[in-house]
Order: structure tokens, then sequence, then C-alpha cells
């Protein structure tokens, strides 16, 4: 019989014939122990060879290691500096902030230094990403610190140099917190200035460093870093801007003031009390006048007089001829000193009142040539008397609150009933002056800041206003914004400029709101309305309030177009029998802008408008069109009560604006804001 092949054993091969013995035995299995000794030495193979890589990755990550806790060790001595740094800077404690400063410097350099040996961690992804960016950023940290560090040297030298007169400059002079500036001797006080002047170029090469360091934490990817890195160093960055702009700040004010003081020339200057209750372009009239010299702070010859006696005695040889305005509404013939702040920027007025001062004087054989003027408003009487506090003339208490109603009483009626000659009335004004000034130089050296910040905010809202013959010096002040001049269209402008002329004190007594509206659908054809209403909240007539009468001026940008008025009189209702007569507008060029100017008048307990509507030029269409508009709104001096509306209908939906609106109206084309006229205004506005 044919055999059939065993497919279990070897398909297609015939069957081996059976053993002898008729036992048929099955081949026997493989041995199952040498399979498993195979298999245990594959494992241990395996397990050797990963113990291998895992002792070398240990190897290898031995020095990224320890440099990764070295990094960590000193970023966290430099975040404890740096948070004492900012506690002595809060204290004052600059010794302690300028010692925190170098070892937070030392420490951001221990960092970057254990970075370095970070190695082949470099390369790897996202890890090397953050190494790499937390490197930048220590760099970074380091200039940051080390211009930082300067800047606290040259702080805590000054502070020293105040404390103890001790700063290597040769002079003994120290004033201890309890001190005063009338303690200080001239040369005293000369020390103390030349301490600050010759800190002036090492205080400029901090602000460079700031500068240096603020562009390389901008260059920074922050985006590549993890939150945490950021937060770390978030005090950090923070820091920077406020340093810089404490040196955008100091470095200017210590230029300007030094000299202004009268270091290390004395200075003198010709002092005008505006009188904001008697609008005048400049600021208020000019009712008082002061001489002052200035020796390195030292305040003499603080003498005051009434303008008159300035004016009166020349007044039958004083040829100046008047602006028609003055001279239609006033009936005066001749233009005085008294009436010279006629151009509302400052710079201009002042020029013309130091030019007629000093050619009055000479008329009256008192040759006089102060170096500048500087111009004081009521306003800034009220603050400086809510800071030192009531002083007490001839038996009365002037404090904040009273102080121009007591004031304007005395030179107005007072005198009368005392007896004072009538060029003698202002003389309360020297004591006032001279009281004034001893409080303020008895102020301990702790409230100086205070008096410091006074005078700054006043200077910023036009309080003060300063001129000064010296034409680089007068560089600083108008770049400092303390001159009051007037400023350059970048865009859009609007500056109201009200002139009191014959209403007494009534400024005082008037509510103002201005309104300046712009159609800018068409950005080609823009056309502007400023609308004026106020409010003569006086009842009656009296010696200080009447009806007001004011020659308004609106500057506007160059090139505009007059279209229409509404609200100018020929005269005040007594002049034109109680009947409302209009009046002409005139319009005219002045300091590179158009102007429209108008007579008005409000009788006691009424309100009245004056309008303008213009057309703008088109250097504001091509604003608009780049989609850059800006509207600057300038403050008048003494103007600081006024509230200002600002509404404007743009060509699409308004995207951005400064300042905001609030949020309920946004998302439409017309952009609204309102505020008051504290200081200048400015208005960007994009869609």
């Amino acid at each position: 019989m044919k055999q059939t092949p065993n497919l279990l054993t070897c398909p297609g091969v015939p069957e081996l014939p059976a053993p002898k013995g008729g036992n048929l035995k099955l081949p026997e299995k493989p041995e199952l122990p040498k399979l498993e000794k195979s298999y245990g030495r594959k494992r241990k193979w395996i397990k050797w060879t990963v113990l291998a890589i895992v002792v070398i990755l240990c190897i290898l990550l031995i020095q990224p290691m320890i440099a990764l806790g070295k990094a960590g060790f000193a970023a966290y001595e430099a975040k404890q500096a740096i948070d004492s740094l900012k506690y002595g800077l809060q204290t004052g404690d600059y010794s302690r902030a300028v010692n925190e400063a170098g070892r937070a410097k030392a420490a951001m350099e221990d960092f970057n230094q254990a970075l370095q040996g970070v190695g082949f961690l470099r390369d790897f992804p996202f890890i090397g990403t953050q190494i790499k960016a937390v490197q930048d950023v220590s760099a970074v940290a380091v200039s940051s610190l080390d211009s930082a560090e300067d800047l606290l040297k040259v702080a805590s030298g000054m502070a020293g140099a105040v404390e103890t007169g001790q700063e290597n400059l040769g002079t003994d002079v120290g004033i201890a917190s309890g001190r005063s500036w009338q303690d200080l001797s001239v040369s005293e006080k000369r020390d103390l200035l030349r301490v600050l002047q010759q800190k002036l170029p090492d205080i400029r090469l901090a602000r460079d460093k700031i500068d240096m360091a603020l562009a390389l934490w901008d260059a920074v990817p922050k985006g590549r870093m993890l939150p945490v890195i950021t937060k770390a160093l978030s005090p950090l960055a923070d820091m920077l801007p406020i340093l810089r702009k404490a040196m955008d700040q100091s470095v200017p004010l210590l230029e300007t003031a030094i000299p202004l003081a009268g270091y290390p020339e004395p200075k003198q200057y010709l002092v005008i009390l505006q009188n904001s209750d008697e609008m005048r372009p400049a600021g208020g009239f000019i009712g008082s006048i002061a001489n002052v010299t200035l020796d390195s702070g030292d305040i003499k010859d603080f003498i005051f007089s009434d303008v008159y006696n300035v004016d009166n005695p020349v007044s039958g040889v004083w040829k100046e001829v008047p602006p028609e305005p003055l001279a239609k509404n006033l009936g005066v013939k001749a233009w005085f000193m008294r009436d010279a702040n006629w151009s509302p920027d400052f710079v201009e007025s002042a020029s013309r009142v130091l030019d007629f001062y000093k050619r009055e004087m000479e008329l009256q054989g008192k040759p006089d040539k102060p170096d500048g003027v500087i111009a004081i408003e009521p306003g800034f009487f009220r603050e400086l008397l809510r800071l030192i506090g009531p002083v007490e003339i001839q038996g009365k208490t002037y404090d904040d609150r009273n102080f121009m109603d007591l004031l304007e009483y005395q030179v107005e009626m007072g005198f009368l009933q005392e007896g004072v000659k009538l060029e003698d009335r202002k003389a309360i004004l020297g004591e006032l002056g001279t009281r004034l000034m001893q409080k303020i130089q008895a102020m301990p050296k702790s409230d100086w800041p205070k008096l410091i910040n006074l005078i700054t905010q006043a200077l910023s809202e036009k309080q003060i206003m300063i001129y000064t013959t010296d034409q680089s010096l007068q560089a600083s002040v108008d770049r400092l914004g303390w001159s009051g001049r007037v400023k350059p269209t970048v865009c859009d402008f609007a500056w109201v400029v009200d002139a009191n002329l014959a209403a007494l004190k009534t400024d005082g007594k008037m509510v103002k709101s201005m309104s300046y509206e712009l159609d800018a659908s068409n950005p080609q054809k823009p056309v502007a309305t400023m609308t004026l209403t106020y409010r003569n909240t006086t009842t009656q007539s009296n010696w200080r309030y009447t009806r007001y009468r004011s020659y308004t001026r609106l500057y506007v940008p160059e090139g505009s177009q007059f279209i229409s008025s509404k609200g100018a009189m020929a005269g005040d209702l007594l002049q034109t029998g109680g009947k409302f007569v209009p009046g002409k507008v005139d319009v005219m060029k002045e300091l590179g802008k158009t102007v429209f100017g108008a007579f008005w008048a409000i009788e006691p307990g009424k309100t009245g408008q004056l309008s303008f509507t213009y057309a703008l030029p088109p250097s504001v269409s091509d604003c608009l069109a780049q989609n850059k508009y800006v509207l600057d709104w300038q403050k008048q001096a003494g103007n600081d009560g006024a509230e200002l509306n600002v509404r404007i209908l743009m060509p699409s939906v308004v995207k951005t604006a400064d300042p905001a609106e609030p949020e309920i109206k946004w998302g439409d084309a017309v952009y609204e804001a309102q505020t008051d006229s504290q200081t200048d205004r400015s208005y960007k506005v994009k869609y």
C-alpha cells in the first residue's frame, strides 16, 4: 500500500519505516531548561545595558544639576536682595539700598555663571529654550542692577551730604531731620547746591544705563519663558520704568532749579501776582509785584508793591499804544505794565511786562534790571496755606478757605476804614509774603518733599510760571512746561482765552463750561464748533462783583476758516440800552494759530453763550486720513475750574481712545469725554 505523507512532521516526505521491535517512540521534546537559560541571559544583558545608560546619564547630569542648583540658590539670593532693596527705597534708607543692589547684582552674575555649566541641556528642546531665555534675562538683570546701583549711590551720597555734610566735597554742612532751611547760612546753602550740581553728571550716566537696560529688557523674548520665571523677575522689570521716570523728572528739575535758585550766580526776579478772579490772557490781572533776589536758595529783598505805584508816576509821559480790544473796552489811551500780559503765551507777555517795568522804572529815575519774571496765581497760595497752616496778619487769620476773600476786602475796602493811604493799601501783601516765607523756611527737612511736590504741581497747572532772560535756561524751563508757552499744533488744537475787561473780580463767581464738537464724518471736510456756556452766579453788583465782560479769543489750527458765530455783542446791556446788539468777530493770526475773537457780557444771575463754528484746515484731514487724530486743548493760566466737554463724530466706529470712554459708550462712531481745565489736556482717537 502506498504511504501518504505525514503532514505533522515533514510534509511531502514519506514516513520512515517503523523501528524494529514494533514499538513506536516519538522524538523527545527540546529541553526547556536550555531555552530558559538563554532568555535569562538576554534579560540580564538588557538590565545591565539600561543600568549602564542610567549611570552614564547620571554622570553626564551631575554637572548640569549642580549648575542648576547653584543657579537656583543665586536666584533666591537675588530675589531676597531685590526685595530688601525695595524696602530700603520705601524707607529712605539709601545706604541699605546701595548695598542690596550690589548684592543682587553679584547674585545675578553668579546665576548667569552657573547657567554656563548646564552643558548639553542647552541643546534639549524646550529646556534649552528656557535656559537661553533665562540667561538673556539674567544679563539684562545685571545691567539693570548696575544702573540702579549707580543711581542709588548718587542718591545715598546726596542724602549723606544733606544729613551730615559728608560727601568728600570739603563741606561740613549737615541738615538733621529737625533742622530747617532758615538754620543754614548762605555759604552752607551754596555748599548743598554745589553737591547737587556736581552729582548731575553721575545722575545723567545712571539714566543712560537705565535706558540701555530697558532696551535690553524689551528685546528679551518673554513669550519663550515659563510664567514662573517671568513672575520671579518681574519686580526688577517693574522697577526699571519707575527709575527711568524718576530720572526724567529729576535730571531736568535739577538742571533748571539750581540756576533758577541763584547758584552759582544770584538771580533777581520780578514777581507778579496775577489775580485769576479778574482773568487776563496770560493769567489774572497784575495787581501787585515784588522784587526778589535769590542767592543759592537764600531769599533776599522780598519787597511787595502795588502795580499802580509803577504805572501812575509815568502816566503823563507813557505812550505805548494798547491793543484795540483794551482801548475800546477799558477806555484806555496808553498801555501800561498792569495790562501788559495781553498775550496768552506767558513768555511773550512776561518779556513785555519786564520791558515795560524796566522802562517805567528808568523814567522814574529808579533803574532796575531783573533777570526774569515769576507769575503766581491765587490757587498756589491756597494750597500753600493748606500745607503750612494759617498765618496771622494785623489781627486777622488767613487760611486756605478765606485767603482771597480777606485779602481782596482789605486792599479794596478795608484800607479806607483804617485810614491807609491809597498807594500803601497793598503793604499788607509784604507782611503776608514775609510771614509765609518765614513759615516755609522754618519747615523741618522732613516736610521738604511735600513743599517740592506742591511747587512742581503748581508749575504743571500754571499756577506758577517762569520767564528768564537767560535763553539757555529758558529753553530748559520750556522743556519742563513751566513757562506757559503756546504749544505747537500736532493735529487739532483749541485754546479758549478770556480777558476780563472792567468786570471787577467777577471771574471768581463764574461757572464756566466749554464744549468742543467736531463733525469728522467726512474726513476731507471736518467742521468744528466751540460753545462756551458761562453762568454769572453773583446776584447783584457790588464793590467786588458785577456783570461779566470779556473779550474772548479762540485759538485754533492755522488755516481754519471761520463759518459763523453766535453770542458776540457790540457791548453789554447797560451800554446798549438793555437790548442785545450783535457784535463782530475778529479773525486774525497769532502765535502760529488762527484766532477768532469777540466781546460778550453776562448780567448778574444770568447765563450766556458764545460759539464759533469753523472749518478745520487740510492738515487735520491729513491726520484723519492717517488715523492719527489728536486734539490738544491748552489751559489758560488761572482758569482752573472750567468744565471741558468733547464730542467727536469720526468717519467710522471708534476703535481706541485716550482718555477712554465708559464701556457703555463703546461700539459707535462717536467719541465723548468730559473733564476739567486743571491742566492741559490731550485727546487721541483712532477709528
